[in-house]
């Protein structure tokens, strides 16, 4: 419906123009009439109308004044002027102005009607443009989230291999304002979601409208993304900069507040699910897994409603296991190329939990050993799509195996198909392991937890036997590497202008700035206090 509004100070003028036309007939709401142009530009204020009929001879602001105004400041206001002057000047003013409808008094019915068709046809012709650009502006939105989605899945399932910079890249590629050293997934699996295949219509709808709910809560943090999995999960991608704080207090609060506003807000129930913060973009898949051990909520954690991977872990096994042991062994099986005993220890893992009823512990382990998989993957600079089908996803796969025997198989295909790829490779293991430990230590070169124990409980092996094999393999001792290293970066620190030693004593892992300066001598021969005026 279109809103016309009257001008005149004429009370009798104005009158008329309500009678004139059956204006409800041709669609028009009519908004209160105004006696001069101030005080249509007040009303103005409250609802603007797409046309405006308006006498030029007014006291205060005349019709000329106004359409002026409107011009500027109200340019879609289509404006009729009144005159009962047919001079060449009062057109003229109209013109420079930029109306081109005027009306002589008294007014002819079918004048007007014909005018207001006229000007219908091209407010119709406007909207209708309008509603097309927006309709496109729609679909590219729309089409934006699939391909953003799209692209944080593939990271997520951890089939790529790009560096820090090259992932950098791809999120600037697909305008994702996420930045940060660290990063953390908030799940939140919605219980109404949880719907036969028939329903999946009515699965996006509710979605869709959880999502805006979600992006809603989220407005006051803006280094974070929201996307969706093949799991009709609402997930949130958290991005957090250096020295910004424990994870504890800020997540559980963001947790609350997500689930708070889904229940009050849309009635809708939620369990929220949050991983541990890992550094670095090419850790984010990790993230994503650990969200995944939750996946098969038993009714404890939805009362719950807020659970993180580290506190679900304290509580998750319900027999003895330890899971940093399994995920050693695996990965002591995959570098000796060891398919037989893999698949035993695969067996042996998965059997004992399900066949006592623990079910939550059985999903844990057979999501660690596809996980353990892709983390070996990595250590050999391969990607899932070097070696299955681009559309392969093991997770989805083996969450659809209830059993340990369907799962056994599967994951006995899975390494098979790993390990036979890799052996046509001519690096050796431990030359993997030891490129993978040296990238380990430049990522991390900030840490103060940077250290050979640390190393190892990163690559899942015996720090004694990773020190021999570094070694061997760099003719190095690795703590002396990882001083090497240290020494280099504050070197560079310190000839790029930082004049602050303490500040690049923490850049460099050094939580004793004096302790830094002697590595600093010893290295280089000169204190760092020195080596700056030089």
């Amino acid at each position: 419906m279109y809103k016309i509004m009257f001008v005149d100070d004429d009370p009798l003028i104005l009158r008329r123009l309500h009678q004139i036309l059956d204006w409800q007939s041709m669609d028009f709401a009519v908004l209160p009439d105004a006696c001069d142009g101030i005080s249509a530009l007040a009303l103005l204020k409250s609802a603007v109308p797409d046309i405006i009929i308006c006498d030029i001879n007014m006291p205060n602001m005349d019709g000329l004044e106004l359409a002026a105004i409107l011009k500027e400041h109200y340019p879609d206001v289509q404006c009729i002027l009144l005159t009962v002057n047919d001079s060449f000047g009062c057109v003229q003013q109209a013109l420079n102005i930029g109306v081109t409808h005027y009306l002589l008094k008294p007014i002819e019915p079918e004048s007007l009607r014909e005018l207001i068709q006229k000007i219908l046809s091209r407010l119709d012709s406007s909207r209708e443009k309008e509603n097309y650009i927006s309709s496109l502006y729609s679909k590219a939105l729309l089409n934006e989230r699939m391909i953003r989605d799209k692209f944080l899945n593939w990271l997520v399932s951890g089939r790529q291999t790009l560096d820090e910079q090259q992932l950098k890249e791809k999120f600037e590629f697909y305008q994702i304002p996420l930045c940060g050293e660290e990063f953390q997934i908030i799940a939140v699996h919605i219980e109404s979601l949880d719907f036969p295949v028939s329903m999946e219509k009515n699965m996006d709808d509710l979605l869709q409208t959880a999502i805006k709910s979600i992006e809603d809560t989220l407005s006051d943090y803006p280094n974070c993304v929201v996307f969706t999995d093949s799991f009709y999960q609402c997930n949130i991608l958290m991005g957090y900069e250096k020295n910004s704080g424990s994870p504890g207090p800020g997540t559980p609060l963001i947790c609350r507040l997500l689930r708070d506003n889904l229940l009050f807000d849309l009635n809708l129930s939620a369990a929220v699910f949050y991983s541990c913060r890992y550094k670095g973009l090419s850790n984010i898949y990790r993230c994503y897994y650990e969200t995944k051990f939750l996946s098969r909520y038993n009714q404890t954690v939805l009362d719950k409603g807020i659970i993180s991977f580290a506190e679900y872990m304290k509580n998750a096994f319900d027999m003895e296991m330890d899971l940093d042991s399994i995920r050693s062994a695996t990965f002591r099986l995959l570098r000796s190329d060891d398919l037989r005993g893999l698949d035993a220890h695969v067996r042996d893992t998965l059997e004992p939990p399900f066949a006592r009823h623990s079910f939550d512990t059985f999903n844990m382990l057979r999501i660690d050993f596809v996980m353990t998989g892709l983390m070996f993957l990595r250590e050999n600079k391969l990607a899932l799509q070097d070696i299955f089908d681009r559309h392969y996803t093991p997770l989805s796969e083996v969450m659809e195996l209830n059993e340990p025997e369907g799962c056994a198989v599967f994951l006995e295909h899975y390494f098979h198909r790993i390990l036979e790829h890799i052996r046509g490779s001519k690096v050796s293991p431990s030359r993997r392991i030891t490129e993978k430990c040296m990238e380990l230590i430049e990522q991390n070169l900030s840490s103060p937890e940077l250290s050979v124990k640390w190393l190892s409980s990163q690559l899942y092996m015996n720090e004694n036997y990773l020190s021999r094999m570094f070694r061997r393999e760099m003719n190095l001792p690795l703590v002396k590497f990882m001083m090497q290293k240290k020494m280099e970066a504050a070197k560079k620190y310190l000839d790029d202008g930082y004049t602050n030693l303490q500040e690049v004593a923490r850049l460099t892992g050094f939580a004793d700035p004096l302790y830094f300066s002697k590595c600093f001598k010893k290295e280089y021969g000169v204190a760092p206090s020195k080596y700056i005026g030089v």
